[in-house]
């Protein structure tokens, strides 16, 4: 079935799960900050923050057929590419933030359990955020080098929104589903930082509700939207697909350039290229569901 067949089909969906359900797991799995991440807790560098199959480092000790990166610079490329990877997850919660909100305000004359579990969903978002954001500090402080990262969330957000709902729902499931296949399949059981592993696995906990609340949101918009709309959806969807494309490669671009402050490395005229190009395709491999 291609993309304007699971497009047309949305309008048919039958879903064994209802935002009540919703709420009541995420009360079950409610965390606070602080108690995944203390104030002033000090971060790991002994250890990689990534598993191998999303940062994809080890291959790097060879590069055109001459020796590359070596273990501790290899290290940290995967903690560059982690602090990015939490980054990227804050960056598009802008806009997820801010979509929840609408749908929310649209609930509030009507069906409660649908009102609870979005402003649950937003008030979870804000608290990713907040996690994120005392993370971030935290690598910037122990670190030792400044780390680039997107910062045109704002900007992003607003381009985003201004898409059909339906096609930024669609987005926004995307990432979701994405969130969840990369903790369950590459973060689970990998021998990694056991808080960086734990950041994510609370991310996790809470963006598996997030999934549902947004299946069920377009499955309302779905079952009253015309063939044409969806149509229209689709396309805008894989639009935003490569945008987001371009902001991976915009992200693997200063992840090289802050592994090479970091080490105090200047890649040459031939290498540089290829590493760039290698980089990126790690960020946004098929296995991140962004490509």
């Amino acid at each position: 079935m291609g993309l304007t067949g699971v497009m047309l089909s949305l309008s048919m969906l039958n879903l064994n799960f209802d935002y009540a359900g919703c709420v009541k797991v995420s009360e079950r799995v409610n965390w606070r900050v602080d108690e995944v991440m203390p104030q002033d807790t000090r971060l790991d560098f002994t250890r990689p923050f990534l598993p191998e199959q999303l940062a994809r480092t080890r291959g790097l000790s060879v590069l055109a057929g001459e020796a590359f990166l070596n273990d501790i610079e290899r290290r940290s490329l995967n903690q560059i590419s982690g602090n990015a990877y939490l980054n990227l997850f804050s960056f598009v919660e802008e806009y997820i933030l801010a979509t929840m909100l609408k749908h929310a305000q649209a609930e509030v004359f009507g069906d409660p359990s649908a009102l609870r579990a979005l402003t649950r969903f937003v008030d979870e978002e804000l608290k990713h955020q907040a996690l994120f954001d005392r993370y971030k500090l935290a690598f910037q402080r122990d670190f030792g080098h400044p780390c680039g990262v997107l910062e045109t969330a704002q900007e992003v957000a607003e381009v985003i929104m201004s898409h059909s709902p339906i096609a930024v729902l669609l987005i926004t499931l995307h990432i979701e589903l994405m969130t969840q296949q990369h903790f369950t399949e590459c973060v689970k059981d990998a021998d990694v930082d056991p808080l960086f592993k734990s950041l994510l696995k609370h991310h996790w906990l809470e963006e598996a509700q997030h999934a549902r609340i947004d299946a069920l949101e377009l499955d309302k918009l779905a079952s009253v939207a015309t063939p044409a709309a969806l149509e229209l959806a689709a396309d805008e969807y894989l639009g935003i697909l490569e945008a987001f494309d371009g902001l991976l490669k915009q992200q693997a671009e200063l992840d090289v350039r802050t592994l090479a402050e970091a080490t105090k490395r200047t890649f040459n005229d031939q290498k540089a290229p290829r590493f760039r190009r290698r980089n990126w395709r790690t960020t946004a491999r098929p296995s991140s569901g962004m490509a």
